[in-house]
């Protein structure tokens, strides 16, 4: 599209206008002592001849050998797995950023311990320790569990999420350390994201409530996600993002403040 003289200058004096009045705009850091910590679910099943199930805190099962051999998943990403010794076993997924995950079985069978070294941006490099307690008879990793308890710790800078206008009456969502970016107009239509990071497939759609409070719905080839509520605070100085897996009764809650 081209643009010329006072055309140009009218939609760029509108865009500034919006940028100046819409409290969602600007740059955010993630405050990770202001985010509550989920409760998650884990599920682990012996299918027998070396392969495992496992359903995930989004509610998706994979099944996989454990034999360190990497699969796709449907969303797109790398995942291997593989059994260590009796009490550990071992993930590697990509999915743009790389996480390697070891589980811990404790000696008397009821506490799961996992350990997530993500690594895959120099950025944004950072690690979890989630406990969890055994929801269902089993023994080894095997059976149903609940976290009890997450720690985390970063050794990059905080995650930084850009908001700006798009084009008359959207808004752009950039991650730059995950190089994740979409744009969304907010009249309900699926709009592809197109950061480098980005899987191909994953879109977003958008749904402003009022001027403090987004929804945003993502999909990955046509089957829904996540949903995810952004609210911004009365005073603008805190955004707070809440995601709903669409398979999971999970939710995720991210604490920003505005820079």
């Amino acid at each position: 599209m081209r643009l010329y003289g006072l055309l140009l200058a009218g939609i760029l004096a509108g865009i500034n206008s919006f940028a100046a009045t819409d409290p969602f705009v600007g740059t955010w850091v993630y405050n990770a002592e202001k985010s509550p910590k989920p409760t998650i679910k884990y599920a682990i099943k012996d299918l027998g001849g070396g392969r495992y199930s496992l359903t995930g805190s989004t509610g998706t099962t994979i099944d996989i050998q454990a034999d360190g051999v990497s699969i796709k998943t449907p969303a797109g990403a790398t995942v291997s797995f593989k059994k260590l010794d009796d009490h550990d076993w071992e993930m590697i997924r990509d999915d743009g950023q790389k996480m390697v995950r070891t589980y811990n079985i404790s000696a008397d069978d009821k506490t799961l311990t996992l350990h997530d070294v993500f690594a895959g941006n120099a950025e944004d490099n950072y690690e979890t320790t989630t406990k969890y307690a055994r929801l269902s008879h089993g023994n080894s990793i095997f059976g149903e569990w609940q976290s009890v308890s997450m720690e985390e710790k970063t050794s990059g800078e905080a995650v930084k999420l850009i908001i700006a206008p798009f084009e008359t009456d959207g808004l752009s969502f950039s991650v730059p350390a995950h190089k994740h970016l979409s744009e969304v107009k907010f009249d309900g239509k699926m709009y592809l994201d197109s950061g480098a990071g980005d899987t191909k497939g994953d879109s977003s759609s958008g749904k402003r409530i009022n001027g403090h409070f987004l929804q945003i719905d993502g999909q990955v080839n046509g089957k829904p996600q996540e949903s995810e509520d952004f609210k911004v605070s009365d005073d603008g100085k805190t955004l707070t993002i809440v995601t709903r897996p669409a398979n999971s009764s999970a939710l995720f809650t991210a604490v920003f403040d505005r820079q």
